[in-house]
């Protein structure tokens, strides 16, 4: 790497030190006002300025990213992901606790990529309508295409329906099949629909699309077939 290009990853990674501070001192702040029953007004404030801090954060990451020496991406990209985590974890607990039913999608292969890589799929919404006797929720679809995309899915997934008390696991996996497609679909297609094999349709996701290394593998392949830095 020369010399200007050495300069620019040095600025780039000093503002992104300061960008994650803020986005962490956000995210305590949004736990504390939520852990002390603080008035939906006062919460929904500081979730919107939590996403501009991330959002800020994102565009860092992608400019430390095109910097980088190669050797590096890796430490990089499992940073990255631990922030993103943290974010969607406290983005859906405000939504939830503001009264939010959101179809907002986390768009991660926008905002975690080069602008010049395109998505491999898009996330959609599914209308669960095909169990009458279950409540009617809107969840965000997986298709096991970009694996970058299981993080958001899940933790969605599991706020609204996996750690739900009101359902058993039969509903569980009811909500589960329908809002899988593609490879998704087809790694837990051979299950039928009974509280043990719910457990076990949740194990298959997680070990095939949500593994910390093929998520990392994913990012930095994609990263590898950027053109290069003139």
């Amino acid at each position: 790497m020369d010399a200007a290009n050495q300069a620019l990853l040095e600025r780039a990674k000093r503002a992104r030190s300061v960008s994650r501070s803020l986005v962490t001192k956000q995210i305590n702040k949004l736990g504390n006002e939520i852990n002390n029953s603080a008035d939906k007004t006062t919460v929904h404030e500081i979730y919107v300025q939590l996403i501009s801090k991330y959002e800020e954060l994102s565009t860092l990451d992608k400019e430390v990213e095109s910097l980088i020496n190669i050797e590096s991406l890796e430490d990089e990209i499992l940073t990255r992901e631990e922030y993103r985590d943290k974010f969607i974890i406290w983005k859906i607990r405000a939504e939830r606790y503001i009264g939010t039913v959101s179809s907002i999608t986390f768009q991660n292969s926008v905002e975690n990529q080069p602008q010049n890589v395109t998505p491999l799929n898009n996330t959609v919404s599914s209308v669960l309508t095909n169990q009458p006797r279950l409540p009617k929720l809107t969840l965000e679809s997986f298709s096991g295409k970009d694996i970058s995309s299981f993080p958001s899915f899940w933790a969605r997934f599991k706020s609204a329906v996996d750690d739900n008390s009101n359902l058993n696991d039969v509903d569980k996996f009811s909500y589960l099949k329908s809002v899988v497609t593609s490879d998704a679909e087809l790694a837990i297609r051979g299950l039928t629909l009974t509280p043990e094999n719910y457990a076990k349709a949740v194990k298959i996701l997680e070990d095939r699309f949500g593994r910390k290394e093929l998520i990392v593998d994913y990012h930095m392949n994609r990263l590898l077939n950027l053109s290069p830095i003139v």
